[in-house]
């Protein structure tokens, strides 16, 4: 990235911009040249199909995937010197439920980057471990084995652990994925608060119908970027299509087009 477009006043206010991002398996590229800038205090999602590079994008912007080409940027600065900023909460596959950790152990994990090598946790990491945990519905849950929870416990814990590091910008991957609707509707609420709180945050998202109630930016991802803007600009029924390569029924776009009841009422 140029120092010009460094010097970018929206780049350098936005918590993540990414230019020109590739990563390849071998001679097949993953995603191909993404450019993707995230308004501050925006609520943003991914879509596109399975197998376009989604998690791929965020693993890469975040250094757990190597790029082939391509910066990223946080506050205008290289992600290795920004990451403070930055809370992640990965999909639940990825994840080892085994691990001999409880719910509270877990999301003190979280607070490490306040504390020094030699230090142990202390009364005041465990007291905003709790309040993050109740913050998600999960403070009754603190001394069980995170192994031992459903999905959609697990992933409110994972979030709480985010919360715990009271970061400008928190990246989602899949948050919704295999949790029951009430734990869908909690996770909604949270993201939404922290939006109000001036917080920023990126969901890798499937459901096309809950995007227009959910968030106010989107970028559909296909390999490479089809669009990025505010949801009500980009989500069309062409940008759609080529999106999902011309695979969604007329009754599905028109399902995921038009605005929700709840939007039309108010």
């Amino acid at each position: 990235m140029k120092a010009s477009r460094i010097e970018d006043p929206v780049i350098a206010e936005s918590p993540l911009a990414i230019h020109g991002l590739t990563v390849s398996y071998g001679q097949k590229p993953v995603i191909y040249s993404v450019d993707f800038v995230i308004p501050p205090g925006s609520l943003s999602a991914i879509v596109g199909p399975n197998g376009a590079g989604k998690s791929t994008l965020l693993k890469a912007a975040l250094g757990i995937k190597r790029r082939l080409s391509g910066e990223v940027l946080v506050y205008g600065e290289p992600y290795a010197k920004q990451s403070h900023h930055v809370a992640y909460v990965p999909q639940r596959s990825s994840v080892d439920w085994d691990f001999p950790a409880t719910v509270l152990d877990v999301v003190v994990m979280g607070l490490f980057r306040d504390l020094r090598w030699w230090q142990l946790t202390r009364r005041r990491h465990r007291d905003k471990a709790m309040e993050c945990l109740s913050r998600v519905g999960m403070e009754s849950f603190a001394k069980r084995q995170i192994g031992q929870l459903s999905g959609g416990q697990q992933q409110r814990v994972f979030l709480a652990r985010a919360l715990a590091q009271s970061a400008d910008l928190t990246i989602l991957d899949e948050p919704f994925a295999g949790v029951d609707a009430a734990t869908e509707k909690a996770i909604v609420e949270v993201l939404k608060a922290l939006k109000q709180q001036g917080k920023t945050l990126l969901c890798v998202h499937h459901d096309l119908s809950t995007v227009r109630d959910y968030f106010d930016h989107v970028l559909l991802l296909n390999v490479r970027r089809i669009a990025a803007g505010p949801v009500d600009d980009m989500f069309t029924e062409a940008t759609l299509q080529e999106t999902y390569g011309g695979r969604l029924s007329p009754l599905q776009i028109e399902r995921i087009v038009a605005p929700s009841s709840a939007t039309q009422e108010a």
